[in-house]
């Protein structure tokens, strides 16, 4: 049994939920595992596809399982949002232990044929694979600062997920793991993200076999979260709130270095320190801590 199925079966026998934080950096990587040491908790270490265009590939895999070792903590490796069964292939083949295809800006058709190609390919090596048919990262327009914009705009029935697509889609695709869209747009807003808890019961009673995300975790009031855990869902996604606190401190950092120092490890800790306690925070509401 992979260690993705392992975590994700306890995750939903026992009512947590797992963290899933996006890592482009050293950095990042650092502080989301020592958090995960630290509170004995699985974590999921994940990469969009910008994000593994940056770090490389192979480089990822190479400095996750290094780490997994040093620091003994499990750490499930996730391409997030991949755009396509290419993407997927690529992070298969280097040793990923999960995969997302995000195939919702496709035609319907298009996404189930790509989703449920990769799915069956990742199942010969034991690699769980999530998928989604409406297209939250464009909701959000990513996870990105947008308190600027009304929250409302992306509180609709129209556009939230049905339950009956929902369940046509897995049972074509055979995923492991569903991302819905119930008002978990990415991002930060001014203004709560509260989710559409009974939709979110709905879709778990229509997937009872399977495994669901919640992706745009940032910003979602932490009674939601927890509510939602305890609706099913077994991965929460965590990207803007690390972005933010990493940007903070590394301003603050910056602006009050010593004169001359440009010594780019002397300007990090505190901004490593920053997203650790952020992940430290999610993994305490999550329920993950002491799950190793």
């Amino acid at each position: 049994m992979s260690n993705a199925l392992k975590y994700f079966q306890k995750a939903k026998e026992e009512h947590f939920a797992i963290g899933a934080f996006n890592a482009a950096s050293i950095e990042t990587l650092n502080a989301v595992v020592r958090a995960a040491q630290k509170m004995e908790s699985p974590v999921m270490v994940e990469a969009s596809h910008g994000e593994v265009e940056y770090f490389g590939m192979k480089e990822l895999v190479a400095v996750v399982r290094t780490m997994e070792q040093d620091f003994g903590v499990p750490i499930l490796l996730n391409l997030d949002h991949a755009p396509d069964y290419e993407s997927c292939k690529a992070a298969l083949d280097a040793g990923f232990d999960y995969l997302h295809l995000d195939g919702s800006k496709l035609p319907y058709e298009k996404n189930v044929e790509q989703t449920k190609k990769i799915v069956y390919e990742a199942h010969q090596k034991g690699v769980l694979v999530e998928g989604e048919i409406d297209n939250i990262n464009a909701m959000g327009a990513g996870s990105s600062d947008h308190r600027n914009q009304n929250i409302d705009q992306f509180r609709s029935d129209e556009i939230y997920t049905s339950p009956e697509k929902a369940a046509e889609f897995v049972m074509e695709t055979g995923v492991d793991t569903f991302a819905s869209f119930v008002g978990n747009v990415h991002g930060l807003y001014s203004q709560p993200k509260t989710l559409k808890l009974d939709l979110l019961e709905r879709i778990a009673d229509v997937l009872p076999g399977k495994f669901l995300s919640l992706h745009g975790g940032s910003g979602i009031p932490d009674d939601d979260v927890t509510a939602a855990i305890k609706l099913g869902i077994v991965k929460v996604n965590v990207n803007s709130e690390l972005r933010e606190a990493f940007f903070e401190k590394l301003k603050l950092a910056v602006n009050n270095q010593n004169e001359g120092e440009i010594a780019i490890y002397k300007l990090m800790p505190d901004a490593i320190s920053a997203m650790q306690e952020v992940v430290e925070n999610k993994i305490a509401m999550f329920g993950s801590g002491g799950k190793i």
